[in-house]
């Protein structure tokens, strides 16, 4: 993390925020694409004060979210565990990227494994190696998750509103639209059936 750090100040580190505004743009961006070629999004966190947050943004924007227990393999033994059908996710969210036992999250590293791009808001304490999009930040506060929530949400659903319009003009000029909606980007491996649909 000493590269997103600015400073330090009575013993706390300061996180550089014009370093957490290009990132933070770059991963919205990322999932904006995501959503509006038709991905599947999961939201993950294990804080429990923010579970019914994350589940309800995840609701909200029709994605998904796993705010209990990440069984270990969950990504990488899909096949086995949920059946030859699975679809794993074409993105995942960590709002906060360590366990409860302040250990890096299992799903930093089973997405990784599987090539699953990820997003990941990580705070001073965090290794943002494995994560795709890095996005320094605080994760423990409220007003700081409320914040990111509220962000991601936006980002999904003017992607959908977006895609929905240029499927409708589509239609109208009788012309084939852009992929069908559904599907995912192009050798994306999507969709696990875990967490909250809406």
């Amino acid at each position: 993390m000493e590269p997103y750090i600015f400073g330090s100040r009575l013993g706390q580190d300061i996180i550089d925020l014009e370093q957490t505004a290009a990132h933070l743009q770059l991963a919205l961006n990322f999932t904006a694409h995501v959503a509006y070629r038709g991905g599947i999004i999961l939201f993950v966190s294990r804080a429990r004060q923010f579970s019914h947050l994350i589940e309800n943004t995840a609701r909200s924007c029709g994605e998904y979210a796993h705010t209990r227990y990440f069984k270990g393999g969950l990504l990488t033994n899909a096949p086995l565990l949920l059946g030859p059908q699975a679809r794993l996710p074409d993105l995942i969210v960590l709002l906060h990227t360590l366990n409860n036992v302040f250990e890096p999250h299992v799903a930093v590293r089973d997405a990784a494994k599987m090539n699953i791009p990820t997003v990941g808001i990580v705070d001073t304490n965090c290794n943002p190696c494995l994560i795709t999009y890095p996005v320094p930040g605080n994760d423990d506060s409220p007003p700081a998750v409320q914040l990111f929530c509220r962000l991601f949400q936006t980002a999904v659903t003017r992607a959908k509103e977006k895609r929905r319009q240029l499927e409708a003009l589509y239609r109208l000029q009788g012309a084939p639209g852009p992929c069908p909606a559904g599907r995912a980007a192009p050798g994306a491996q999507a969709g696990l059936g875990l967490g909250v649909a809406a």
